[in-house]
């Protein structure tokens, strides 16, 4: 649940949505031990198994509806919060205590059973069927109860469950109860080994009962089903060398946002991926080897430590012929110019996988609070270029702004210096600030291209709490903000970027991730005429998720929202391929926060 604004439309409200928007928003309590009071509508008696029940020709609405934002949503929340833990107990198939959730008077309709009224081929071997449920008979809870059973009992694993309030009216007055607008969603593997993807939404009526909400109407209006004979892709990690396993998050040995990135280069010559992994404690290099597995060099090779790297990357940075890496780490000032935490590493290879740590020249004595590492030739001469994205310290100071936040630790842009005479690397001088990109938003991830066919590397930058940057080089060593020119500003919570065709036109578009808030969606829906209307559509934006910006002209137009492509929810880093081998790009977008056996761990 959220906190309970002191005013019912002020500021603090608004910084309440953003809260719910970007997920900060702190949980509270709040239990009512209001006795029932039955809500309108058909009271359907206890049904066993095989008899139907009557259902109701709709969910009624609330003839008294709270109209207090701060009370819809201390309902609304509990409710989520409620739901997000029936999700867990039927994910793990406990149908006995999931019966719980539900009244003994429920008349709803089942999840198993009715009519097929399409069918429909899609690529990669997918068959997506929609049924009729509107014309289904109504079941009781027995009956919806065995339904669920039918449904799942036999999958051989549930991956993912979602019961999602996207909507909530309540009766006001002594009658405790709400009409719902639900979204349903599960995952996983049928008992024949292939791949499920259920779909489905619907209204269902609540009623305060012993202190609790009890669902006790659920009418479906949408139920699909989508099915692959067999996985497009198999885990493969534990057999094949990759697994690893560490200390749960919020425990004293892993309690730290920073860690995470990958890279991915062959580093020893032979033709093969390898893979970088820097985490805690240890950092990881997996060496693929002749069958097929990988072995965990890291010590071995010289890149075992430092720990707790973030973004890093493999490059040839003093053109020998071989794959180089670059380890990004959070570093900052102290008192009497000494540093704390890691400055950036790199490590040159001697050609056959063996690293050493060298000094990377001035550009990398200086501290950066380092996420993400992008690779560019910036100014055309033949030596790869390196653009950190500097993020921020919460542990320090909090961004100073949900919308706009400028106190960042500065990005940096590392101007390649090229080796002597000898063939030494030279390292890194950082540019930034002469560049013109010496930016101090929480930069998070970025991505290169020639934006404008001009011949240079243009660079677009993912920014936290705030708008997104798209930097155009001027081909003199310098960038100018062509964000606003070229239609890509995207304001929101941004995660990461990749450039492709997605199109199939022949020109590059862009593919932005961001964090989207089904909470904040539901809180602005309520707000609408009291905030104005610029505030309102900033606030909806931050809450809307993913963007897709395709190719007009000499500048970007972005795809609306109901074309598909961006409910990714909690998003990352996203990448562009072809998965299905049919010439056009997909888009993989990496999705969740923590993953725990809690279900208020995600």
């Amino acid at each position: 649940m959220i906190p309970r604004p002191a005013q019912p439309v002020t500021a603090p409200l608004i910084a309440l949505s953003l809260a719910l928007v970007l997920g900060t928003a702190p949980g509270c309590g709040g239990g009512d031990e209001t006795p029932s009071v039955e809500a309108p509508g058909a009271r359907a008696p206890t049904a066993s198994l095989d008899v139907p029940v009557e259902l109701p020709d709709g969910i009624a609405s609330p003839d008294r509806p709270v109209t207090s934002v701060e009370a819809v949503e201390d309902e609304t929340e509990a409710l989520a919060d409620s739901l997000i833990e029936f999700a867990e107990v039927l994910r793990k198939r406990q149908f006995d205590q999931a019966q719980e959730w539900f009244s003994p008077e429920l008349a709803a309709h089942a999840m198993v059973g009715h009519a097929a009224k399409s069918r429909t081929a899609l690529p990669l071997g997918v068959e997506r069927i929609k049924y009729d449920v509107a014309s289904s008979a109504g079941v009781g809870r027995e009956g919806f109860m065995a339904s669920l059973r039918s449904l799942l009992g036999e999958w051989r694993s549930v991956d993912s469950m979602l019961w999602k309030v996207k909507g909530a009216s309540f009766q006001r007055g002594r009658s405790r109860w709400g009409r719902l607008d639900l979204k349903i969603h599960i995952t996983g593997v049928d008992a024949s080994g292939g791949m499920v993807s259920v779909h489905g939404r619907g209204d269902a009526r609540v009623t305060r009962t012993r202190g609790r909400y009890l669902v006790d109407q659920l009418l479906l209006h949408k139920w699909e089903v989508e099915r692959r004979s067999a996985p497009l892709f198999t885990e493969v990690a534990a057999s094949t060398g990759l697994a690893h396993t560490w200390a749960r998050f919020g425990t004293d040995a892993n309690n730290s946002f920073h860690w995470n990135g990958a890279a991915a280069g062959d580093v020893d010559g032979d033709g093969d991926w390898d893979l970088f992994v820097p985490s805690d404690d240890q950092n990881f290099l997996y060496i693929a080897q002749p069958d097929g597995t990988w072995s965990d060099e890291a010590d071995e090779r010289g890149v075992g430590s430092p720990d707790r790297g973030t973004g890093a990357v493999f490059f040839d940075c003093d053109n020998d012929g071989d794959q180089d890496l670059m380890v990004g780490l959070t570093g900052w000032p102290l008192a009497g110019g000494k540093m704390g935490g890691e400055r950036c590493r790199i490590f040159l290879n001697d050609g056959g996988g063996q690293f050493t740590d060298a000094p990377g020249g001035p550009g990398l004595q200086e501290p950066f609070v380092a996420y993400t590492l992008t690779v560019l030739d910036f100014d055309g001469d033949g030596w790869l270029d390196v653009h950190i994205c500097g993020y921020g310290r919460v542990d320090v100071e909090h961004n100073n702004s949900w919308t706009e936040a400028t106190n960042g630790s500065p990005n940096g842009l590392l101007r390649n210096l090229g080796t002597d005479e000898d063939g030494a690397f030279l390292g890194f001088e950082n540019v930034a600030e002469a560049a013109g990109i010496k930016d101090v938003r929480w930069s998070y991830a970025a991505a290169s291209a020639d934006v404008d066919l001009d011949g240079d590397a243009d660079l677009y930058v993912a920014n936290d709490y705030g708008s997104n940057r798209l930097w155009i080089n001027q081909g003199d060593g310098t960038f100018l903000d062509g964000s606003d020119a070229q239609g890509v500003v995207d304001k929101g919570s941004g995660m990461g970027a990749s450039f492709g065709d997605l199109t199939g036109d022949g020109s590059l578009d862009l593919y932005v991730s961001n964090m989207s808030s089904t909470a904040g969606s539901r809180i602005l829906g309520r707000l609408e005429e009291d905030i104005d209307k610029e505030t309102h559509a900033l606030l909806k934006k931050l809450a809307a998720g993913n963007s897709i910006f395709t190719r007009d002209g000499d500048s970007f137009a972005r795809i609306p929202g109901d074309r598909g492509g961006i409910g990714a929810s909690w998003a990352w880093s996203p990448a562009l391929f072809d998965v299905d081998l049919d010439g056009d790009l997909d888009i993989f977008c990496t999705n969740g926060f923590v993953t725990g056996e809690l279900a208020f761990d995600t």
